[in-house]
């Protein structure tokens, strides 16, 4: 599905139109084929690197320009109706986009945009109809970002994560390797 929508969209970059599911954000167009071309795929794509040498890599599937500012764009498909809380699960993924963009150099907001495709009827034909919802999510600053990345490196870097007391995985974990050491439960 992915790909398909990128071509999709990239049709209407040929027309230098929006697709019709976007056409109501203002002053909005989309980034030239052989920028999103790179953007794309990781290993051309947008990346940040810090003074100890950690790397940090996103593959965008689009990005617009809304009055000069780049503004990630992420299609997602769904096999079953969007909860309230849906986009959510989306915003660190959308923040390091803003964040890898704004390293690069490229002015950003301070929000980004996230189309879902949900499958809502199969005619005769076996043609899927999708009903489709655009959200506009606000992201995490890049300072924000970029703590957490730098978090993230930091525990990969060690022998072994640290538990995390209100975690229940690392509670159970610490259970089981504790086994048979004393008297404990489970549950």
């Amino acid at each position: 599905m992915d790909n398909l929508i990128k071509k999709y969209f990239d049709n209407y970059r040929k027309k230098n139109l929006l697709p019709p599911e976007i056409a109501h954000i203002e002053n909005a167009s989309l980034v030239d084929e052989e920028t999103i071309s790179r953007w794309r795929y990781w290993k051309t794509g947008l990346f940040f690197q810090d003074r100890d040498g950690s790397k940090l890599y996103g593959a965008l599937d689009e990005c617009l320009i809304v009055e000069g500012f780049y503004v990630p764009l992420d299609y997602k498909t769904r096999g079953f109706k969007l909860k309230e809380d849906s986009a959510s699960y989306y915003t660190f993924q959308m923040s390091c986009y803003n964040f890898l963009l704004e390293s690069n150099g490229y002015k950003v907001r301070d929000y980004a945009y996230l189309v879902f495709y949900v499958p809502s009827q199969v005619s005769q034909e076996g043609m899927v109809r999708f009903d489709t919802r655009v959200v506009r999510i606000k992201t995490l600053s890049s300072q924000r970002v970029y703590h957490v990345f730098k978090e993230a490196v930091d525990c990969l870097n060690l022998p072994s994560p640290p538990l995390a007391k209100e975690c229940k995985f690392c509670r159970w974990a610490e259970k089981i390797v504790n086994w048979g050491k004393e008297q404990i439960s489970l549950f």
